[in-house]
């Protein structure tokens, strides 16, 4: 008994590793893939398409991705090019993509992205070009800039703070529950409360932990 749970613990690891390996691996080919084919479209000057794939590759996200800056990039001059050109709905998708692609791919405890706050400053801009609705009519241009800036600087869900108790508390709970299920009784299924107390306090915490998270995250 005392050799197989190593051995068990071994395997368990060794498969989360290697299913770990398989997702790395499955984005980098994924982000490169995307990227590769929004260079193409943009080549052919289908920029629409080539928004598309960049959005892709930008989703396609994992730690120090070089697939991800060259996406932001694409997109940042993209957007450019469509301005200058006077497509301001087809600017405002490549800046919006590109928002949209960084919130995506982003943990918990991420900073803000530069070049996504630059590009919100970009999308108020434009917003603000063309007008507000019929209430802004009085509002100048910086005026309704800002107001468009501050709608874009809303808290994004989930909130750090309770995203990390909901997840701990999850993960408490349910480790208590097999602590209490594998020592809290004994061979007949009578509760044993000195070895079962400490898990079951644990999976009290751990509960209330997970709903205060689940209802303010």
């Amino acid at each position: 008994m005392s050799s197989a749970r190593p051995r068990a613990a071994f395997i368990a690891a060794l498969t989360v590793v290697a299913l770990a390996g398989i997702m790395v691996g499955r984005a980098v080919t994924q982000s490169r893939a995307e990227l590769e084919t929004a260079e193409g479209y943009r080549h052919e000057g289908r920029l629409s398409r080539a928004i598309e794939h960049y959005r892709r590759s930008l989703r396609w996200s994992f730690p120090l991705s070089p697939f991800r800056r060259e996406a932001i990039s694409g997109l940042e001059s993209v957007a450019v090019e469509l301005e200058e050109a006077g497509d301001v709905d087809g600017a405002l998708l490549a800046l919006r993509s590109l928002v949209g692609g960084v919130a995506a791919s982003r943990f918990m405890y991420s900073r803000p992205h530069p070049q996504a706050e630059r590009a919100k400053d970009d999308i108020a801009r434009l917003l603000a070009l063309g007008g507000g609705a019929p209430i802004d009519a009085n509002l100048g241009m910086d005026e309704l800039s800002a107001d468009q800036r501050r709608l874009l600087d809303r808290a994004a869900s989930p909130h750090p703070l309770f995203g990390t108790l909901l997840l701990l508390g999850f993960a408490v709970w349910i480790g208590s529950v097999v602590l209490v299920i594998n020592r809290g009784f004994d061979t007949t299924g009578k509760l044993l409360w000195p070895a079962a107390r400490a898990p079951l306090f644990g999976a009290l915490g751990g509960l209330v932990s997970f709903v205060v998270g689940l209802l303010f995250a």
